[in-house]
């Protein structure tokens, strides 16, 4: 290597070593966080009974969800989070008194299927 190519190469890696340099640090930046919502469906024709509540202030969320299952039975699910704890359940079943299965109606469709097209594309 002549002397002319070390004293670029020199150079170059002295340009090189005088770029700034960039740290990506992975961090997370939230602000506060507040939300409360509720709902509640009691469909008489298909019988789907359930509700849900949540709250969240911050790093903590509670809040419970109910259904009615097939069996007669209401299952209520209340749970928490508290910052990094992850998801604490509690379930809780009981039964309920004088429950009938919603009758199902059975409803006929009659399908009809439609002709298939196939189409060749050349490229």
């Amino acid at each position: 290597m002549s002397i002319k190519s070390t004293i670029i190469l020199l150079a170059f890696v002295g340009a090189i070593a005088a770029l700034p340099q960039y740290h990506h640090h992975e961090e997370e930046h939230h602000g506060p966080v507040h939300y409360e919502f509720h709902y509640d469906i009691h469909d008489d024709h298909t019988g789907d009974v359930h509700g849900r509540k949540e709250s969240r202030k911050d790093h903590q969320t509670q809040g419970e969800y109910y259904l009615i299952d097939a069996d007669g039975y209401k299952r209520t699910v209340t749970y928490q989070v508290d910052g990094k704890s992850g998801f604490v359940a509690q379930v809780h079943r009981e039964p309920i008194k004088g429950y009938q299965q919603p009758q199902q109606h059975h409803q006929v469709h009659k399908v009809v299927a439609a002709p298939v097209h196939h189409h060749n594309y050349h490229y």
